[in-house]
């Protein structure tokens, strides 16, 4: 069994050779998934999945910095708030089936590897990446930014409806079980400044949204920051690998706290990725 840590960053860390290749991406057309491709001249390493949080759209500047490091990349969305022929405006309810297509696609490159593929979310994308390794064992690594150990209940279009919206995913047809939102009432009365700290209280809720990350046989890296206002990242990052860790797989779940960082690491950009970059060669060794 493998020991859990926490790493907590004060310095730079030294950056790991990687190949820079300057990356423009292209519109994948011709498929039912709505994805921009970043190229790149390497062969034989796994494709990565970026999937953005919940401002939907894609997270192409993170796409980039990843096609730069020498991996092809697939900018995902999911959702889109401005409208897209492919994804729905509103974060609710998004099937998990979805990801299969542009899976397939990724590994189906001729230089990447053929087994599988990394994913890599931010905020509601990292709580995506982890439902979606649960599920499916083609998912050969998992970075989290801003992780999430419980699934949440979704985004409507219009955010006075948020105490009415479903689940964020769906599995077959069917909700996956989720944490509700208290109100900003209810927030205020119970003596919390954060709605989702607020809403952990809830602790039969939890129990049935728990994401089960101990069934992800795969490495996982989780990236938070100590000063993180929109969510209890770090407290909910250590309650995942305490599970994957805890697990009959072989597989390490690293967390990495940033202690003066924000929710999406905005000020420790170069440690985060340098961070990113050595946990990519890894896993292409």
């Amino acid at each position: 069994m493998q020991a859990w840590y926490v790493l907590i960053f004060l310095l730079a860390l030294v950056q790991p050779t990687v190949q820079a290749q300057d990356t423009e991406p292209t519109v994948v057309t011709g498929v039912g998934f709505d994805a921009d491709h970043f190229a790149s001249e390497s062969n034989g390493r796994y494709g990565v999945i970026v999937l953005t949080g919940s401002g939907g759209g894609k997270a192409n500047d993170t796409a980039r910095l990843i096609a730069e490091m020498g991996y092809d990349v697939l900018s995902l969305a999911y959702f889109d708030r401005a409208g897209s022929a492919l994804v729905p405006e509103t974060l609710e309810m998004i099937p998990l089936e979805y990801f299969d297509a542009p899976k397939k696609w990724l590994m189906g490159r001729s230089n990447t590897r053929d087994d599988g593929v990394v994913i890599y979310g931010l905020s509601k994308g990292a709580e995506l990446a982890l439902v979606l390794a649960s599920h499916d064992s083609d998912y050969k690594a998992v970075i989290a930014l801003a992780p999430s150990h419980v699934v949440w209940q979704g985004n409507p279009k219009d955010f006075s409806d948020l105490m009415s919206s479903p689940s964020s995913w769906s599995w077959k047809g069917q909700p996956l079980p989720f944490v509700p939102y208290v109100s900003n009432e209810e927030k205020e009365s119970m003596g919390f400044t954060n709605r989702h700290a607020a809403s952990l209280t809830n602790k039969v809720a939890v129990e049935r949204a728990l994401i089960p990350v101990e069934k992800i046989d795969a490495p996982i890296l989780l990236l938070s920051g100590g000063m993180d206002a929109t969510w209890p990242a770090s407290r909910m990052g250590t309650e995942i690998c305490s599970s994957a860790n805890s697990s009959p797989t072989d597989m390490p779940c690293t967390l990495l706290i940033y202690e003066e960082g924000d929710h999406l690491l905005s000020n420790y950009q170069t440690e985060s990725f340098g961070a990113v970059a050595k946990f990519l060669q890894s896993v292409s060794q």
